[in-house]
């Protein structure tokens, strides 16, 4: 009797192929969500006088260099057949060939996420900061366990594959636009809006690849070594771990009472509003 192989077990060697038409409609699909966003961008320029949301949507465009890095630890390959933007580690048995579309995603997923987590921690919002955690997880869930299926996949033994080939320990270890938001709101209580958010260029690329390494490193160490399985499992939750405590850390930090010492060391000029 001959069984199908498990997806645990997927040889890397076998990469299925998409048709043309696939790539062609994921790619047209990813640049005019990004447009709509970057629209979405102006429009708060123009409401708000505020280009926060343009420099953060600048700085996701980094976030594309360096998760091909996440995806060698973590064990992604991308289909034969999309539009290749890149090739990264072409010394590599299986080297990572970065197409368009995934250069879209990060509008939402780097830029439109910083603004968010910035706009929870500028307002002191625990419904917005709880709503931005929540809605990340949902669209990361949805985007990679459904609507991206056909695109690529995770090879190897991958702990936490619920319902769907996306490996749920993937969601914890992708909430690095948090990390820049709470930054974000630090450099702007520091510097001012003018000069502070202009930190949303680097910090929205660096914060996304730094809570990888931060959160992620169990994991990452766990699938790439020669163990049972179980060890995977537990280095998932340790990962999830690391990445809850650091949020509760951070909200607790920026949603506790504001201090009478607080606003004496943080002053804030009545005519500098903060942008939101």
């Amino acid at each position: 009797m001959i069984v199908a192989a498990l997806p645990l077990e997927r040889d890397i060697t076998q990469i299925p192929t998409i048709s043309p038409e696939r790539a062609e409609a994921f790619t047209t699909g990813g640049v005019i969500v990004s447009a709509l966003i970057v629209l979405f961008a102006f429009v708060e320029l123009a409401r708000r006088r505020s280009p926060l949301l343009l420099l953060c949507l600048v700085g996701s465009l980094g976030c594309s260099l360096s998760e091909p890095i996440w995806d060698a630890l973590g064990g992604v390959r991308f289909f034969h057949g999309n539009h290749t933007a890149w090739t990264q580690f072409p010394d590599l048995a299986q080297p990572i060939h970065y197409p368009w579309w995934t250069m879209c995603t990060y509008t939402a997923f780097g830029g439109l996420a910083c603004y968010a987590f910035y706009k929870a921690f500028a307002t002191r919002s625990w419904r917005i900061f709880v709503g931005a955690l929540i809605g990340q997880a949902v669209f990361n869930i949805f985007l990679e366990g459904f609507l991206l299926t056909s695109l690529y996949d995770y090879y190897g033994e991958q702990p936490w594959r619920v319902g769907t080939d996306f490996p749920l320990w993937w969601v914890p270890v992708n909430y690095g636009e948090m990390l820049a938001g709470f930054l974000l709101f630090l450099a702007i209580q520091y510097w001012g809006p003018a000069k502070g958010g202009l930190a949303a260029i680097p910090l929205v690329v660096c914060s996304f690849s730094a809570w990888e390494l931060w959160a992620g490193w169990p994991t990452y160490a766990a699938i790439n070594l020669d163990i049972p399985g179980g060890w995977r499992v537990l280095a998932a939750f340790t990962s999830t771990t690391i990445a809850a405590s650091s949020a509760y850390l951070m909200g607790k930090y920026l949603f506790g009472p504001v201090t009478r010492e607080a606003l004496v060391a943080v002053p804030r000029p009545e005519r500098e509003a903060v942008p939101a």
